[in-house]
């Protein structure tokens, strides 16, 4: 009898324990909301990039760095705006001013529900750059009604991340050096590849690129790089083609190994004009300070 008695507070106990497995998983184990899934997204765009990230860009795998963040980003994006953020360089603008052993990681972070509109989380973050600047920057990622973020919108003090980034080095000639990758990384998807400055005359502000005509558009490209101080340089390509320069007058000059033709004097318009390959370049501008030497040195930095 007192087995029989034994056997079954066992199987009393046992049962009691299964039935209560479930809650007890379900206490210790909480969905992500969609606050968590935004400030997942926000900690990967304005962290890194990481030693893959790098490694993509170096070897200049445009492929693989489109892969890198559809992994990343696909699972809290519509599919709209995942295409939309590939093409407009919403996810790879910081990772692609960082770079070369420049990293950035979050200091401070808040990400709060929006009192007006219940799909959208307004941010606030501190960003520490490995150079030594911070920056803070805020604004507002909207999501649909599942939870999908559909828009990410930068407050206008993102200009001051950008500009954290800048740590351009002056040589002893009084150039700057310059980044190129920023350009290749732009220009992968144009019908060809040029070769672009890694010296300038100042620290260069921004880059436009100007295709051109849509008769023009696979075989000439123009690159306008701005200086915070409101000067510009003005850089056109041409595939297969030519570059006139019957109606001004020329000089022949030495570009490297190569020859070209040089227009204008300092304090003016200065233009520079040379074949590289199936390419024609005209480097031009009116900079402060600039020769025709500093002209020079700037064509033959070209990679």
């Amino acid at each position: 009898m007192l087995k029989k008695i034994l056997f079954i507070t066992i199987a009393l106990l046992i049962t009691a324990g299964c039935a209560s497995s479930p809650s007890s998983s379900e206490d210790s184990t909480e969905e992500n909301t969609t606050e968590d899934d935004v400030t997942k997204v926000l900690e990967q765009i304005f962290s890194g990039p990481d030693e893959e990230l790098e490694q993509l860009h170096e070897e200049e795998n445009y492929q693989g760095i489109s892969t890198y963040y559809m992994d990343q980003f696909e699972p809290y994006f519509t599919e709209k705006y995942m295409s939309q953020a590939l093409d407009t360089n919403l996810l790879n603008s910081f990772h692609q001013k960082a770079g070369n052993d420049v990293n950035m990681d979050i200091g401070k972070m808040s990400v709060e529900q929006s009192e007006d509109t219940e799909t959208a989380y307004d941010f606030e973050m501190q960003i520490n750059i490995s150079n030594g600047e911070t920056a803070d920057v805020s604004g507002r990622v909207n999501t649909n009604e599942e939870g999908k973020i559909t828009r990410i919108h930068y407050n206008d003090d993102v200009q001051s991340l950008l500009h954290a980034f800048d740590t351009a080095v002056q040589t002893e000639e009084g150039l700057f050096e310059y980044d190129r990758s920023r350009l290749v990384s732009r220009t992968g998807d144009e019908a060809y590849q040029s070769k672009y400055p890694t010296l300038m005359p100042f620290e260069v502000d921004g880059v436009e690129i100007d295709p051109g005509v849509m008769e023009q558009k696979d075989t000439v490209l123009t690159f306008i790089f701005h200086a915070e101080t409101n000067e510009k340089m003005e850089l056109m390509t041409v595939k297969d083609g030519d570059i006139s320069y019957d109606d001004i007058e020329t000089e022949e000059v030495s570009i490297g190994d190569q020859t070209g033709q040089y227009a204008g004097s300092e304090g003016e318009t200065q233009r520079l004009i040379w074949k590289d390959g199936s390419i024609m370049y005209e480097l031009k501008g009116n900079v402060d300070g600039l020769s025709q030497d500093d002209l020079i040195k700037v064509a033959e930095s070209f990679e």
